[in-house]
């Protein structure tokens, strides 16, 4: 491979987040765009996007991981980058135009494609690196389920989403074999394609673009746990930048519940994925989602919801009440929690509101605590019923 300079930084960034820009087949220096600041260049003429199972959060993970390389005539090792860490170009001289002979999904005879390459042969041609799909970081141990007589696991790749962030109406993307065989698309032309992989695998795809920009493509990885049967997932965003090596200006700070699951979820694809980190998910599994755990200081990765309604009596003007105490978020102008009351289970309204007894206090900075008694004394009402009604627009 012919050497490649690698990109000095100014000493102003060295405390900055850097992004890495992988790329670069033998001889692609003479083609790679300018490096600004925070991005360096690494040679590297294979990639591997590699999936990595982590127990602890039972999720997966990945990014894309470099093969072996010779740098400064050091022989450097395999690096695994976070997904969103490293951004894979594809230079002008990976265009082509569609053939007749080419199958549907490559588009309309005579218009561009781009296209990653699945053999160095290719990438030496078309000067961009060529890939690979690995499950490197998933245990071939009895984890995962395998399949017929097999005893080696599987998981399963799968497209769920793609963004083209320059270009938003290009975001066709294809995953097909040197048979044309197609394996990964985006959902809409073949929603169900799902390439198997063996635990520890290894296995190369052409990956084909209709429209140059920088594309984020959300992979779904999913297995099923051979000693329960629990199917698991994790989802992988990572960045491909056809002729165009930079990514956009981010959008504005997430707020509210986006926030708090950013905060909540160490990683980003458990944040990214909503069977882990949607309203309606429940990945501590103590019965409370992440809607309730959100509303009442929980922390959705351990279970018990430290602010939850807590029903207590209380004394007021001299009346003995039925009460009830919660932690509420504050500062979220589309979530509310309610009060209400009733004498009867069965009614279909709760029409007694609750009595706030006092000003709230605060618990941190995003809650606070407070006090709500029903509506009528235990004396005139011996049987009654409280809830907190929590809703979102």
């Amino acid at each position: 491979m012919l050497p490649i300079a690698l990109s000095l930084l100014p000493m102003a960034l060295l405390g900055q987040e850097i992004r890495v820009l992988v790329s670069d087949a033998p001889g692609a220096s003479d083609y790679h765009p300018g490096v600004g600041e925070g991005y360096l260049i690494r040679p590297a003429p294979h990639v591997d996007l590699n999936v990595v199972w982590d127990p602890a959060f039972q999720t997966f993970r990945g990014g894309f991981r470099t093969d072996d390389e010779w740098m400064n005539g050091v022989k450097q090792p395999p690096t695994q980058y976070d997904a969103d860490k490293a951004v894979v170009f594809l230079p002008s001289t990976s265009r082509s135009q569609v053939l007749d002979s080419d199958p549907e999904f490559f588009g309309s005879q005579g218009g561009d494609v781009w296209i990653f390459p699945s053999t160095g042969q290719e990438s030496a041609t078309t000067f961009s690196p060529y890939l690979g799909f690995s499950a490197y970081g998933v245990p071939n141990n009895g984890t995962f389920t395998s399949v017929g007589t097999s005893t080696t696991g599987r998981v399963y790749w799968s497209v769920h989403a793609v963004e083209n962030l320059s270009n938003p109406a290009a975001n066709e993307f294809y995953g097909y074999d040197n048979s044309l065989a197609l394996c990964l698309a985006h959902p809409g032309y073949q929603p169900s394609a799902e390439l198997p992989m063996l635990a520890n695998g290894h296995g190369h795809l052409n990956l084909l673009f209709q429209g140059p920009g920088m594309y984020r493509v959300t992979f779904r990885v999913r297995g099923i746990l051979a000693a329960t049967g629990r199917e698991v997932s994790g989802l992988i965003p990572v960045y491909f930048g056809v002729e165009n090596w930079q990514i956009p200006s981010g959008p504005a700070p997430a707020t509210g519940y986006e926030a708090w699951k950013l905060a909540s979820f160490s990683s980003s694809p458990q944040a990214a994925d909503p069977l882990v980190s949607g309203l309606n998910a429940d990945p501590d599994g103590d019965g409370a989602n992440n809607l309730m755990e959100y509303a009442f200081n929980g922390n959705p990765l351990i279970p018990g919801v430290a602010g939850k309604p807590q029903m207590e009596n209380l004394t007021d003007g001299g009346q003995e009440y039925l009460a009830i105490r919660y932690q509420r978020r504050k500062g979220d102008s589309i979530l509310s929690t309610t009060v209400e009351s009733t004498a009867d289970l069965s009614a279909v309204t709760w029409s007694g509101l609750g009595v706030q007894m006092g000003a709230g206090t605060a618990v941190g900075a995003d809650y606070e605590e407070v006090v709500y008694r029903a509506p009528v004394s235990k004396a005139d009402a011996p049987k009654q019923f409280m809830r907190v009604r929590v809703l979102k627009e």
